[in-house]
């Protein structure tokens, strides 16, 4: 097997974890730099784990040595970064969100269409194990009418998550995109219509909580998403209701059961798996097979796009019709900081 040298651009919490799954757990792969904007904390990681260092991202990017690149940094920073490595030719995996807004994700997109490099989003929930046993049983629901997912967290301990000019957003752009993603994911299908509301409880900026209803295109299937960034406590529910029974699962307490009738019947969940590993095994997977990734841009921009009808929604108060390729463009990312203060 060829090894894949990785320079990896972020070095705060999150970034760390994708270090230390390259440097111990990825076969195939070495981390050969880093970059970080504090000096001294990089070179000291760069020396303490014997790699390259970088203070300025362009400079990893263009050493002929890196051979695919990673970034893991606030949003705000993700489309110039990751144009930059997309022009360059540079396979790209970036974690969640694409980008802060549709715009942003559009010029991403565009950028490796013309480069033709791999691309990759980091929708890691795609790699939990109850939600692939969840997915592995959808053929026995029948038609599915009903899919509903939230998700409860804790506050953030960073404070950039709190920052509408670093992170672009609050709990929609942070968390919700993977359950839009996963939306996507369990239906095949893209969503056609959206009615959001938010509130603010703790943080002090952005929204740390919506309520989200969904229509998709076309199953006429109905969705309800949402999520609370300000609880002491953590869970991840699923819900797929079919002709034929329902799917129920939670991704963060590790269980799943099938119900039919007034029986349940609990799913063989795989042991559980680090999500971050098993997206950087998929990500170098499809650079040595030359194939394309199973989460691709276009997939990031889809989803990004479904949390900024939710913005929208919430702002005006009204519903938000997501239009296909072939009707008019609404241009909803032409004011999207005005859509996004008056949502808060």
């Amino acid at each position: 097997m060829s090894t894949i040298r990785f320079g990896l651009i972020g070095l705060g919490i999150h970034g760390e974890r994708y270090a230390r799954h390259l440097m111990r757990d990825i076969r195939g792969a070495e981390l050969y730099a880093v970059c970080r904007q504090d000096p001294a904390k990089g070179e000291a990681y760069a020396r303490q784990h014997n790699v390259r260092y970088y203070r300025e991202y362009i400079d990893l990017i263009s050493d002929p040595n890196v051979d695919a690149v990673v970034v893991v940094t606030p949003t705000v920073l993700n489309e110039r970064i990751c144009t930059t490595a997309a022009a360059a030719g540079k396979p790209v995996l970036v974690e969640k969100p694409l980008a802060r807004n549709s715009r942003e994700a559009i010029n991403i997109v565009e950028t490796v269409a013309r480069s033709g490099s791999l691309f990759m989003v980091g929708h890691t929930l795609r790699f939990n194990s109850v939600v692939r046993a969840l997915e592995d049983h959808l053929d026995e629901l029948g038609p599915i009418h009903t899919i509903s997912m939230n998700q409860r967290l804790e506050p953030p301990e960073r404070l950039w998550m709190d920052d509408f000019s670093e992170a672009g957003g609050g709990v929609i752009l942070q968390t919700g995109i993977h359950m839009f993603d996963l939306l996507r994911y369990f239906s095949d299908d893209e969503v056609r219509r959206v009615y959001c509301e938010t509130d603010r409880i703790v943080y002090e900026e952005l929204e740390d909580s919506f309520v989200a209803a969904m229509r998709l295109r076309q199953s006429q299937a109905r969705c309800l998403i949402d999520a609370a960034r300000y609880t002491e406590s953590r869970s991840g529910r699923i819900e797929l209701v079919g002709e034929q029974g329902q799917l129920v699962g939670d991704h963060v307490h590790g269980y799943g059961m099938l119900i039919r009738g007034r029986e349940l019947t609990p799913l063989d969940i795989p042991p559980a798996v680090n999500t971050i590993e098993e997206l950087l095994k998929a990500f170098l997977s499809a650079i040595l097979n030359d194939e394309d990734p199973p989460i691709t841009v276009v997939d990031g921009l889809h989803s990004l796009e479904i949390a900024e009808a939710c913005y929208h929604s919430s702002s005006s108060g009204s519903v938000i019709e997501l239009l296909d390729e072939d009707e008019d463009e609404e241009g909803y990312d032409d004011d999207f900081d005005d859509a996004y203060w008056d949502a808060c």
